[in-house]
């Protein structure tokens, strides 16, 4: 993508469907179909052994902790899937399952009326350090993820408050989690598990993986970082007790987005994320060389407020803003060389195309420029000679970032602008350069308005609070309220499937009526690879096997 784009505080790409707890089915947000993926499929046996993977990002890692919130960054999570354990994956149907180079089994269950859930770990999985993958790691995890003021910089404590003890079970290799309280959506703690050492203390867990991750459990193993080249380069691990992967060597190289097509056509890397670039997509399509694949993404692209300025502290004025905005001329304008049916996104919690999935924008989904007038006019926002407002000597006035190399996004924060000018608002295009972009803005919160990608899960109803709910570190503007928090709350206590829906779109209703932020439209995964890549592309909401990935023979 042409930007560091940010996850919610569940893993995104964790690697399988588990017994759900008490035989209840509760991941409700994966695509019917899988999200069509298309990956080019071809048996291991018939590709090319070895090589080596060119996958390129934006900018490059600056906290191998994904659970840190400097960390918790795709970019960071790309790398670290080759390198770490996960216990569940999603398969090509986007089913649930589990990953048995980690854990034979895994069963939820009841006892003494707690839900409890019991990992049987695979005996053969160590980290490359020669220790056991293991409690002290299990424990270690909980207990800087628990709860927030220990000085750990984590992103979220969600679902891991609700744990009461983790402990060791009948066998050695057998980890017993038990709840305080029903927790549904389970399944993804632990995911991306961090070794002991790495949790030990907060100075270990905030600064020691910033260079470089020191134990790792995955196919692949940490081989450099070179700032210079801005490279990360993974290769095989011998001690990955696994399928042996196919490619020996996988290179993260950072390259703006405007330099990647130019990239891909001459044979510099082997993927890109075309996302919405309408140039590159057209480049990639006529040449003979190269494949676009397309599936159905969990991401959806939005507009947030940072925290609130004189101005937007009125909700009115936030009400406005989104009423001035005509959404589906914006989602048409970016998304529509790759989705001519594209739509706007009307749901921050369930995407289109998945279960759940409503319209929750209520009276503020459409462009209305009377509405907005008129609530700014009784909130005693005044227009002014030059046509925009102010009220008590303050002026209308939004100052709304976006990262540099990106088009799209330009022409996004362009458009937005001028539909807002004509209700009296300024919303001022401020350009930041994408190196800074999360690290000295987003992330610390440093901004009035912004525009970014999330990246969803399969899980939303419980990764999607941390975005909303009041002192939240993902909360950047720091919007909400107790209403929201207590319906995501409850939501997240219960098992009834069709219950827990209705009470997540409560609170998406009211997330949108405090205008939290403002949705324009999902994201298709849209990349472009050579066309001898194989078992790599456009994933939607199923996981990658970097075991499998590859290079067609004869090519």
């Amino acid at each position: 993508m042409s930007k560091k784009i940010l996850k919610r505080a569940l893993a995104l790409a964790v690697a399988g469907a588990v017994v759900a707890p008490f035989g209840a089915a509760t991941s409700v947000s994966a695509a019917k179909d899988g999200g069509s993926r298309q990956i080019n499929e071809v048996p291991v046996e018939k590709l090319k052994q070895g090589g080596t993977f060119r996958f390129v990002q934006v900018d490059i890692c600056p906290n191998f902790n994904t659970s840190a919130i400097e960390g918790n960054l795709l970019n960071c999570s790309q790398v670290m899937n080759t390198m770490l354990p996960t216990f569940i994956y999603f398969d090509k149907n986007a089913v649930l399952q589990i990953d048995k180079n980690y854990a034979l089994d895994i069963k939820a269950t009841r006892v003494n009326g707690k839900q409890t859930v019991t990992y049987t770990l695979n005996p053969d999985a160590k980290w490359n350090n020669g220790k056991k993958i293991g409690l002290a790691d299990f424990v270690g995890m909980w207990n800087a993820q628990k709860k927030t003021g220990q000085g750990y910089n984590i992103t979220s404590v969600l679902g891991y408050e609700k744990i009461e003890s983790v402990k060791q079970g009948k066998a050695e290799n057998e980890i017993v989690v038990t709840f305080s309280e029903t927790y549904p959506d389970w399944q993804p703690l632990f995911g991306a598990l961090k070794p002991f050492s790495l949790t030990a203390t907060p100075t270990d867990f905030n600064t020691s993986w910033k260079e470089k991750p020191l134990v790792t459990a995955g196919p692949f193993k940490f081989k450099a970082l070179d700032k210079v080249t801005r490279t990360i380069t993974v290769e095989r691990d011998p001690k990955w007790w696994g399928d042996t992967p196919v490619l020996k060597t996988i290179i993260f190289k950072a390259l703006p987005q405007a330099a990647q097509i130019d990239a891909l056509l001459n044979g510099e890397i082997d993927y890109m994320d075309v996302g919405n670039d309408t140039n590159a997509l057209k480049r990639a399509r006529e040449n003979s060389k190269v494949s676009v694949r397309v599936a159905k993404a969990p991401t959806h692209e939005h507009f947030t407020f940072g925290p609130v300025t004189p101005a937007t502290s009125d909700v009115a004025v936030r009400q406005a803003i989104m009423l001035s905005i005509d959404r589906q001329q914006i989602a048409t304008a970016i998304q529509g060389v790759v989705d001519p049916k594209v739509k706007p996104n009307n749901n921050h919690v369930f995407l289109d195309g998945t279960a759940c999935n409503q319209d929750n924008t209520g009276n503020l989904g459409k462009r209305d420029l009377t509405a907005a007038n008129k609530l700014l006019d009784g909130a005693g926002w005044v227009k002014g000679s030059d046509g925009i407002r102010a009220k008590g000597g303050t002026r209308l006035s939004v100052k709304l970032i976006y990262p540099s190399g990106n088009d799209n996004r330009r022409d996004t924060v362009l458009l937005a602008s001028a539909m807002a000018k004509e209700a009296g608002i300024e919303l001022v295009p401020t350009l930041i350069p994408s190196a800074d972009y999360f690290s000295k803005y987003v992330l610390v919160s440093n901004f009035e308005m912004a525009i970014f990608a999330w990246v969803g899960t399969n899980f939303p109803i419980a990764s999607a609070p941390n975005i909303y709910k009041i002192g939240s570190a993902q909360n950047f503007g720091r919007i909400g309220n107790t209403t929201i928090d207590d319906l995501f709350s409850k939501a997240n206590k219960i098992l009834d499937l069709k219950k827990r829906c209705e009470l997540a779109n409560q609170a998406d209703k009211e997330v949108y009526k405090v205008v939290h932020s403002i949705t324009l439209f999902q994201r298709n995964n849209v990349v472009a690879v050579p066309k001898n890549v194989a078992n790599f592309g456009a994933f939607g909401f199923t996981s990658i096997d970097w075991t499998k990935v590859g290079f067609t023979k004869g090519k």
